[in-house]
């Protein structure tokens, strides 16, 4: 049985994905919710500044891990002149400060397992940006960067590092979108649907599988044509 640590799990995709590896070790982490599956959950807000002794605290009984999927995010949509600092921060503690304070406390974990997997859950608009999103889009792209590095870092070792960077996920995100802009949304994605999150598990799945081995450093889209 493998074991897994999925940040932001209680999210559309974190819950798809727990739901999908339901029948392995899980370890799971979120804000506030309890996950819907079974697991050993902790409560952690990874939009602050976490440390690396609260991270130890939490794996102090885990000597080896298989895989950790990190898939916290929220929305910010907002003209960069109108963001205040304290949302960037925010931006930046769940997509990059929180992840690399994981990577570095769970690395030795990683490296016991023969098939050590990071999977990130990135964005389309860490590829290509986006207009009103300049700061989420930002902190997407920096995950990218760290992804690819880290991937170079350790490919000495059995520890891949990997990127899934969906386009438009049906969710709790989209259905904040009022029908007009749903409408308008819809007609400009090729395949004039939204993704569902159990796609962008598919993809997680065949990341952390064994056979996955030579794959690293990638950022898998999953967008349905948009923005290729």
């Amino acid at each position: 049985m493998n074991k897994y640590v999925i940040v932001g799990a209680t999210g559309d995709i974190g819950q798809s994905i727990h739901k999908a590896l339901s029948k392995d070790s899980v370890i799971t982490i979120s804000k506030s919710r309890m996950p819907e599956y079974e697991s050993e959950h902790h409560f952690l807000d990874v939009s602050k500044a976490v440390t690396e002794e609260e991270v130890h605290e939490l794996f102090k009984n885990t000597d080896t891990i298989d895989g950790l999927i990190w898939a916290p995010g929220i929305t910010l949509f907002k003209m960069l002149e109108d963001t205040e600092l304290s949302e960037v921060d925010t931006q930046y503690h769940i997509s990059i400060r929180s992840l690399i304070v994981f990577i570095k406390v769970l690395l030795p974990k990683l490296k016991q397992s023969k098939h050590g997997r990071i999977v990130v859950i990135s964005s389309v608009w860490g590829r290509v940006g986006a207009s009103f999103e300049s700061i989420y889009s930002a902190m997407k792209g920096a995950e990218e960067s760290l992804v690819k590095s880290l991937a170079k870092e350790l490919a000495g070792t059995s520890v891949t590092v990997n990127a899934v960077a969906p386009g438009v996920v049906r969710g709790k995100m989209t259905d904040e979108l009022g029908s007009s802009d749903l409408e308008y949304l819809l007609d400009e994605l090729p395949q004039h649907r939204m993704i569902e999150p159990d796609e962008i598990t598919h993809s997680v799945l065949y990341l952390l599988n064994k056979n996955a081995s030579s794959v690293t450093g990638e950022i898998l889209n999953i967008n349905g044509g948009w923005y290729t």
